[in-house]
C-alpha cells in the first residue's frame, strides 16, 4: 500500500476529495494549511505528492479526530536499524485510550519517515504524551546518531464540518 500526501487550500483539496470519492482519502487541516491523505494500492490522482510506503498500521481513519504527524529524518545507512525498531513499537499503541489509527510510513522520495496517529481529541494526545508508554515507544538510538536531522511534529484536525458550516 502506498500513501500520497498533497498540500493546498482547503477548498481545492476538498474538491479533489469529492471528485474521487471512491478513493481512500482524508482531508486534514490546521492553521498553517491543509493536507489530503490518499492511501492506494495503485497510482495517485495527485500531480506531485509526497510519496510513502505503508510499513505498519493499526485501525482505520474516521471522519472526526486529531492527527499527530511525527516526521523523523533517518540517515540512509541506518534505515534498517530504524525500521526494525519502529515496527515493533507501533504494536504497543493498540490499546492506548483515544487512539483511532496509527501509520508508520517509509519515505519513497526523501529521508524522512512519518509516524501518524489519529486520536479522538486533543486531550487524548496530551494524555498520551504524558504517559510512560510515550517515552518507551519513541525511538532512541544507542551509541550512534542514526538521524539525519531533528524530528518534528505537526497536528491536524479532521472534521466533516468546514468553516462555512460553523457560521450557520
Amino acid at each position: 500500500m502506498n500513501v500520497y500526501i498533497a498540500m493546498g487550500t482547503y477548498y481545492f483539496l476538498k474538491k479533489l476529495e469529492e471528485k474521487h470519492s471512491n478513493e481512500k482519502m482524508v482531508l486534514m487541516q490546521n492553521m498553517e494549511g491543509c493536507l489530503l491523505w490518499h492511501e492506494s494500492t495503485g497510482q495517485t490522482i495527485f500531480q506531485s505528492p509526497k510519496k510513502y510506503e505503508l510499513m505498519e498500521e493499526i485501525g482505520e481513519f474516521e471522519n472526526e479526530g486529531v492527527v499527530l504527524c511525527n516526521f523523523i529524518p533517518v540517515r540512509d545507512e541506518n534505515r534498517p536499524v530504524f525500521e526494525y525498531g519502529i515496527t515493533d513499537k507501533i504494536k504497543l499503541l493498540q490499546n492506548e485510550p483515544g487512539l483511532i489509527t496509527s501509520r508508520i510510513l517509509r519515505p519513497l522520495s526523501n529521508d524522512t519517515y512519518l509516524h501518524m496517529t489519529m486520536w479522538k481529541d486533543e486531550n487524548h494526545i496530551h494524555a498520551w504524551k504524558n504517559s510512560t508508554m510515550y517515552n518507551h515507544v519513541h525511538f532512541h538510538s544507542k551509541g550512534t546518531n542514526i538521524f539525519s536531522g531533528p524530528a518534528y511534529s505537526t497536528t491536524y484536525f479532521v472534521s466533516e464540518e468546514n468553516d462555512s458550516d460553523k457560521d450557520n
